[in-house]
């Protein structure tokens, strides 16, 4: 599969029809709204909060678009589950080597201009309690050098689904809210960019728990 399509589009689906299976069989539902709000002709960047390993069943297997992930390099070691994401495209980062952390900006860079989206958890994290963390930076520089759109996405119930040091999925409810693309220019501060991104996301997520 990714030695024979190499843009890891073949890869996405297997992963995206593997991701609806396993929440159908664990009695997850998932249920989305503001997809009016995706573009179908250009790259984005999906700026999302980050509750749960299980955040990325959710979006993989419901999102409607082809998207990629900015992942932690030491989960590309996983057996099968490592294969499964290079296979894919997933980017590899690995922020305590400046090297490495460079070379993978510049392929999301790449993979952006080719016209994936990606998928980015600001926090760096997941949640411990379910609060959301202050959002590192990079989302918007990446827009800017790409001329991607940021595009805000709240997820609600995962930390739920999946506790952070928990390998046990429960049945439950999921909701995915995606939010109008934010306006910025390249002379926008980042950090006014990303706070403003958090308190969207941040107001949705408490206007709408379960």
């Amino acid at each position: 599969m990714g030695w024979v399509d190499r843009s890891g589009n073949l890869s996405h689906r297997i992963s995206s029809l593997w991701s609806r299976c396993v929440c159908r069989w664990n009695g997850v539902e998932v249920h989305l709204s503001g997809l009016e709000h995706l573009q179908t002709d250009r790259a984005q960047i999906l700026v999302a909060n980050h509750q749960s390993a299980f955040d990325i069943f959710a979006l993989s297997g419901f999102l409607p678009i082809q998207i990629r992930w900015m992942a932690k390099s030491s989960l590309f070691n996983i057996p099968f589950v490592g294969w499964s994401m290079r296979a894919s495209g997933y980017v590899p980062v690995d922020r305590s080597n400046r090297k490495k952390a460079y070379k993978a900006f510049f392929t999301t860079i790449e993979k952006l201009k080719s016209g994936c989206s990606v998928v980015l958890f600001p926090e760096g994290t997941r949640s411990k309690d379910g609060r959301i963390g202050p959002f590192k930076k990079g989302g918007h520089l990446l827009a800017v050098r790409a001329k991607a759109l940021l595009v805000p996405v709240t997820i609600i119930g995962t930390g739920q689904i999946v506790k952070k040091g928990s390998g046990v999925i429960r049945p439950g409810q999921v909701r995915i809210i995606i939010s109008p693309p934010v306006a910025y220019g390249a002379g926008d501060k980042e950090e006014t960019v990303l706070e403003g991104i958090r308190e969207t996301i941040c107001n949705i997520y408490e206007a709408n728990q379960f």
